[in-house]
């Protein structure tokens, strides 16, 4: 039997998916949350109070299992592991509970987030009180299990980002970064002051479209997941690079920002080389195959999605459970045979293995957390000449799934055992309550999955087969004593040790860590022992020579963006153009850039010559096309050189865009603020208007800047199916509901968030007037369901 539901069509991921996004937040400035479920139905704050379109219950209540709190016997029970592996608690309630991040310290204690505010209902009762704590958990009897609890900060305000750094800690908020200094006496820890870093850290958007994650980098830098920041500290009297400013200083360091390309929605991860690896709910893993910084120099030429946002693998899930608890589960198309979800809808915290305890075949793996349906995908990560690539890594099986609808994995950590440490928040409800559907309040309400006392667990997965290694750890170690943890095989370690070495700012280590980039037997330990000089500030161009002589392909990548970092000079240049001779595919884009950086215009010219023209090309260029051409025209091909003329004489739309009225100025302002704040578009479309693989972009699309009466149409009514967009066919499995029945998008609204994205970036069309909206929604008020390529056409 089918139930009808009434469900109030809202403000969405406003604008022009088109083919799909996620809602946004009408009214909460609060913290990204990783439950992130992908979702376009947003609702009203009383889901009871709903009206609207009718949807069906497609999942038979018959069906549904129920979904008690399990205690912690019947949660392992629950689990169907592969057989490679089994599952181990490391802690629980009430030694922690609703955990959202956690860190190793380098002692092996447990540093955890715990929000304890999110959801505790459907109405979000309570949600912004200042409840949420940072603690520490420690083994005391070294038995592998934590055992002992300590608040080091109480009465945070849902809490997003955690981080160690010299002195203490970074942590993050709903809005700001702050730096805790802590001091450790007996294994105790006190909080001697905290201390504002960023007071917009994660300012603006909504709950899951904001900042998070502060992960330390193999380039010394702290990186975000939903940013475009980067963050750095320096000590004191450090000269900042060129690209930075100073926003806070202490007595123990001063803090740079930098600009990054911007990624990810909630967790960030990296590989051995420093790829960073994030993701979109929907999508599991992305990446950008190269170390960070470098889709950002030019602002005449823009990296397209696949490169900036490679998607790696499949975005399909099996779970073990029925799965009718998901936003929009009124749609068939969302489920396989058995009411189970097919796709990734709240995909989140990834993690690359890189530890010792699993055998090497499953080194590298990617694994993805799957709160909506209860489950860990894993996805096996090759590479060739640089790239990497993705597919399942086992078929049509999950590496871990439960039958438990409370189980949420948010996060997940490589450890110090080498094994993985997965937190779960153990919630009932996933969906933030601005977004939250009729048709999922009263799935929420059937199960009593508001029914929530203060769970948390921490399980340890690690491969059946072979014992936990013996762990060292390294808090009481010198500077010199670290260094040969650059060359652990596990990947924990390596991190910490350099880490560790950057913080102490102990010179000591000098002479160990260029002997160790010396050692051409272990490649990883040569680019750790080249990027800690450089935290530690040496970038030795004599050693940098030296290393190059017998360098693989993956540290010469490293050589050349270091390179980079050095003041230009005769003997760095006829190096560079030296190291042409020696490149492949894997290398040239990187020497590319390096060549550029130090204006060694005839190896670049030799690169394009030998690899032809790319992205890489013009990053390296970043706005000295001119100069080139000026020096290498004769010495490139036509094709070439038109391609290099033609970013040359980019002219940003700024400089052309049509004069507006005041009245229009105003709408185009409130119209940005919508989309950049309360109703968050830029989370799908990004802040640039450029989508990506699977979403359109905003920015030169003929779907927004031609007919205002289609783009109005799509906005009341909605969007489905694949289209095309400059050329390119963008096809999504979710669709753009309208907005025609959502009493809080008033005509005017529309009218602001349709004039912003029809005069932001490069676009120059015309600002749209309420009266459009009033006209249009009075016309097409029999349409009752979403349009298509074929029947916009009726919208002339």
């Amino acid at each position: 039997m089918k139930k009808r539901i009434k469900l109030n069509i809202p403000l969405c991921a406003i604008i022009l998916s088109l083919s799909g996004c996620q809602s946004q937040d009408q009214n909460q400035s609060v913290v990204t949350s990783p439950t992130h479920e992908h979702k376009h139905e947003q609702a009203q704050s009383k889901p009871g109070d709903r009206k609207g379109h009718v949807m069906d219950e497609v999942v038979p209540r018959d069906v549904i299992p129920k979904a008690p709190i399990l205690n912690l016997e019947e949660a392992l029970a629950s689990f169907e592991i592969h057989p490679d592996f089994e599952l181990e608690t490391i802690a629980h309630d009430p030694l922690i509970f609703d955990p959202l991040v956690i860190q190793y310290d380098a002692a092996g204690r447990i540093w955890a987030l715990e929000m304890t505010t999110y959801m505790p209902n459907t109405q979000a009762d309570g949600e912004m009180k200042h409840e949420s704590q940072i603690i520490v958990l420690t083994d005391t009897d070294k038995d592998g299990k934590m055992d002992d609890r300590q608040v080091i900060i109480g009465n945070i305000l849902l809490p997003r980002a955690l981080a160690f750094i010299q002195g203490g800690i970074l942590w993050a908020d709903h809005t700001k970064l702050y730096f805790s200094k802590v001091t450790e006496q007996n294994g105790k820890f006190k909080l001697e002051k905290t201390e504002v870093v960023d007071p917009t850290y994660a300012k603006g958007g909504n709950i899951e479209h904001k900042t998070n994650s502060l992960l330390f980098n193999l380039d010394n830098w702290y990186y975000n997941a939903k940013s475009a920041k980067r963050y750095r500290p320096y000590p004191l009297d450090a000269e900042l690079p060129k690209d930075a400013k100073e926003i806070y200083r202490n007595e123990h360091w001063k803090m740079a920002l930098a600009s990054t390309e911007y990624r990810g929605q909630w967790g960030l991860t990296k590989d051995d080389y420093g790829r960073l690896y994030f993701n979109d709910n929907w999508t599991p893993i992305k990446t950008t195959s190269f170390l960070p910084n470098v889709a950002n120099r030019n602002p005449k030429h823009k990296f397209p999605p696949e490169i900036l946002q490679q998607a790696l693998g499949t975005n399909t899930i099996y779970p073990i459970r029925v799965t009718p608890g998901i936003n929009r589960g009124y749609q068939e198309g969302n489920y396989r045979e058995g009411y189970k979800l097919k796709y990734h809808t709240a995909a989140c915290g990834p993690v690359i293995y890189r530890g010792n305890q699993f055998p090497e075949k499953y080194y590298g793996i990617g694994l993805v957390q799957e709160p909506a349906a209860n489950l860990i995908k894993a996805t096996k990560i090759t590479e060739q000449n640089g790239v990497v690539s993705g597919q399942d890594l086992f078929n049509e099986q999950e590496i871990l799934a439960s039958t438990d609808e409370r189980f949420r994995p948010v996060n997940a950590y490589n450890s110090p055992d080498g094994t993985i440490t997965i937190v779960d928040f153990y919630h009932g409800i996933l969906q933030h309550r601005t977004f939250l559907t009729s048709y999922l309040a009263e799935q929420i309400k059937m199960r009593d999955l508001e029914r929530s006392k203060h769970i948390g667990r921490l399980y340890r997965l690690k491969y059946k087969n072979a014992p936990l290694p013996k762990v060292d750890y390294l808090n009481d170690l010198s500077a010199t004593e670290l260094v040969p943890f650059l060359t652990h095989n596990n990947g924990w370690h390596r991190d910490m040790a350099q880490q560790l070495l950057v913080m102490k700012q102990d010179k000591s280590a000098i002479a160990e860590l260029k002997k160790l980039s010396l050692n051409t037997t272990n490649p990883l330990a040569q680019i750790k022992a080249l990027w800690t000089l450089e935290g530690l500030g040496i970038v030795d161009f004599e050693l940098i020579k030296q290393v190059s002589t017998s360098a693989n392909s993956k540290v010469k990548r490293s050589l050349y963006r270091l390179v980079e970092l050095l003041p230009t000079n005769g003997q760095i240049k006829t190096w560079v153009q030296t190291q042409v001779a020696t490149v492949n595919s894997e290398t040239a884009p990187i020497l590319s850039l390096a060549a550029g950086t130090h204006q060694v215009w005839p190896a670049l010219s030799s690169l394009i010559n030998q690899f032809g023209i790319n992205d890489f090309t013009f990053a390296a260029l970043a706005s000295h096309e001119n100069d080139y051409l000026q020096n290498q025209a004769e010495h490139i091909s036509a094709q070439a050189k038109a391609k290099i003329t033609a970013v040359a004489n980019y002219v940003k739309a700024n400089d052309n865009k049509l004069a507006l009225t005041t009245a229009q100025r105003e709408s185009v302002n409130r119209g940005k603020a919508l989309y950049n704040g309360e109703a968050a578009c830029f989370g799908c479309h990004g802040a640039n208007g450029e989508g990506n693989t699977m979403i359109p972009p905003l920015n030169n699309s003929e779907w927004v800047v031609g007919s205002e009466k289609r783009l109005a149409a799509i906005l009341l009514h909605g969007f489905s199916g694949p289209i095309e967009v400059n050329g390119k066919t963008f096809t999504s499995p979710m669709t753009m509901p309208g907005l025609a029945q959502n009493p809080a998008m008033t005509d005017e609204h529309l009218a602001d968030i349709s004039s912003y994205i029809r005069h932001a970036w490069d676009n120059n069309a015309k600002p749209v007037k309420a009266k459009t909206f009033k006209k249009l929604r009075a016309a097409t008020q029999t349409q009752s369901k979403p349009y298509t390529v074929e029947t916009i056409k009726n919208i002339k």
